[in-house]
């Protein structure tokens, strides 16, 4: 059985909380951002089940504004890592971010994350910053971005 990529609802907020804890420590999102993010029309978080089992979420947010989809986050266990599930879970957000017409897909990266930065390369996304101590003291964040094909459309006005 492959992997199924779903929204998350307020039903999965232990599931989320517990891959929180597991993959960020003290730097996860209060259960109060989780719940925001499932809540709000303008985000969402996907889960990753694999064979039956919760391994993974992503958390995006989404801008009309500034025609921006935000990942905020993608984790997967420790144990199921290395399976393509982190980069399904990239497909699934930017299939979702698709709908919108947005210019571009952003978000923040550490440094020293090179299997993730590796990922995000290698699906179009270039490094446009660092942030120094984004994570903490001496943890650097490269942010990244990826246009879309939509960035450079222009709409005409018949006359």
């Amino acid at each position: 059985m492959g992997v199924i990529i779903r929204r998350a609802t307020e039903a999965d907020m232990p599931d989320i909380l517990r891959i929180e804890e597991e993959c960020f420590g003290s730097e996860r999102f209060s259960p109060e951002t989780v719940r925001a993010f499932v809540a709000r029309a303008d985000a969402f978080i996907l889960m990753a089940i694999h064979d039956g089992l919760i391994t993974g979420s992503a958390m995006c947010m989404i801008s009309k504004e500034a025609s921006e989809g935000k990942i905020a986050s993608i984790a997967v266990l420790r144990g199921f890592r290395g399976l393509g599930i982190g980069a399904q879970l990239l497909d699934a957000c930017e299939q979702a971010f698709g709908t919108h017409e947005l210019a571009r897909y952003t978000l923040e990266v550490e440094t020293e994350n090179e299997p993730a930065i590796s990922l995000y390369l290698s699906r179009g996304y270039q490094i446009r910053g660092l942030i120094k101590d984004f994570y903490s003291v001496g943890r650097d964040a490269y942010c990244m971005e990826k246009r879309t094909r939509t960035s450079g459309r222009v709409s005409i006005k018949p006359s």
